[in-house]
């Protein structure tokens, strides 16, 4: 080999493995993820516009940030559609802009809006189940078309009651549970409601609880082989402490527990439900590493992370929403959804929204845990209590 074709062939390989490389980088945010398809399945065509309120700032404007990205990850990763969304501003008046939407020909998929007041004026002004509708909160009432995608706070109760059922039907012998939460506290009245309505068997025990007496809490529940602990962010690692901690019964937070670092060494072995993509870390960061516009803010953690997690969600669910056929609904499902297990019935009610299970670990580490988990707790917590029988014989 002459030394000019040495060097002519050593160009072309360095050629080729730049192209590779290159290649690889456009290619890597559209890999698939483990929970979701490889693509959304939009029908042909279809116009998507986003009823959401432009030049937002503060609270709202942050969140409605995280929605947008995470539906704009989702669609930079689905590899049969390339759709830009349209965007209806709602800050103004949110019916005319829905109104606007719905005039579009051939009729738009609408998702949104976000805010409560604005989807049930929507609803109130809505008859005919065209368009197809994913609105971001739940309305008062239903209509056709209209599906309700809301990430409410109950969902957390009625997964940790889920989760104690399925417990009680892979064991022998019944499991006594117990609920504390925060007394004269709207929110902890209805996460006692939603807990209580979807456990099997009903509570042995109910604990409201103020900060100043969550000392009394471990005697209180002492009958309890599993606990479900309501709690606001700054108070959960106390009230944990108080019923015990890690050598106390087995306790299932919700998600606030979770959200903050506060004393998070005094939180070691706490149960939680929370969104699978913050339960899972990990893939959430792996989502993200592999996404092509990567965000300013953190949305791997907190209230933030979940409406980055819902705008995905919103992507996926808003291409089987647009399926549907006019005069009529259908209920639809998204087993893996990064928000959760959804499922939504005919009438466009969220049925169900499933949860992931978490725990706590040392220096306030969150990974996901199972109800195998629970039940290696629950047994331990046995023999540690026959342990104390025996000795006080």
């Amino acid at each position: 080999m002459t030394m000019q074709s040495a060097r002519l062939t050593a160009s072309m390989l360095v050629l080729a493995l730049l192209t590779l490389a290159v290649g690889g980088c456009a290619t890597l945010g559209r890999q698939p993820h483990p929970r979701l398809p490889a693509t959304a399945a939009y029908p042909q065509g279809q116009d998507v516009v986003l009823l959401l309120p432009a030049g937002a700032e503060g609270r709202l404007g942050a969140a409605i940030d995280a929605i947008e990205s995470g539906y704009a990850a989702a669609l930079r990763r689905d590899a049969g559609y390339r759709r830009e969304p349209i965007t209806e501003d709602t800050s103004g008046d949110a019916l005319a802009a829905y109104e606007a939407a719905a005039e579009m020909a051939p009729p738009a998929l609408i998702i949104g809006p976000l805010l409560k007041r604005n989807v049930n004026a929507i609803a109130a002004a809505r008859s005919a189940p065209t368009p197809p509708m994913l609105a971001l909160n739940a309305a008062t009432q239903s209509r056709p078309g209209m599906y309700q995608f809301a990430l409410a706070p109950e969902h957390e109760a009625s997964t940790a009651a889920q989760l104690i059922n399925d417990l009680s039907g892979s064991r022998t012998g019944a499991i006594t549970t117990a609920i504390v939460y925060p007394r004269t506290d709207a929110w902890g009245e209805r996460m006692r409601k939603a807990f209580v309505a979807a456990l099997d068997a009903a509570p042995a025990v109910e604990v409201p609880y103020t900060m100043d007496d969550v000392g009394t809490l471990r005697d209180r529940v002492s009958g309890a082989d599993l606990v479900f602990m309501v709690a606001r962010p700054d108070d959960a690692a106390a009230v944990y402490t108080g019923l015990g901690g890690g050598a106390g019964v087995p306790v299932i937070a919700t998600s606030h527990a979770a959200d903050s670092k506060v004393d998070a060494a005094e939180k070691v072995g706490l149960f939680y439900v929370d969104v699978p993509w913050l339960v899972d870390r990990a893939l959430a960061r792996e989502y993200i590493a592999r996404s092509t516009d990567k965000p300013d803010a953190d949305y791997t953690k907190g209230e933030l992370g979940r409406l980055y997690a819902m705008g995905i969600d919103a992507y996926y669910l808003g291409a089987l929403v647009a399926k549907m056929r006019a005069g009529g609904g259908r209920p639809i499902d998204l087993p893996a959804g990064m928000t959760g297990d959804l499922s939504f019935s005919t009438s466009g009610r969220l049925l169900r929204r499933q949860l992931a299970l978490g725990r706590i670990g040392e220096g306030g580490v969150t990974h996901p845990a199972a109800v195998r988990d629970l039940a290696v707790a629950l047994k331990r917590r046995g023999t540690a209590q026959a342990g104390n029988a025996t000795g006080k014989g």
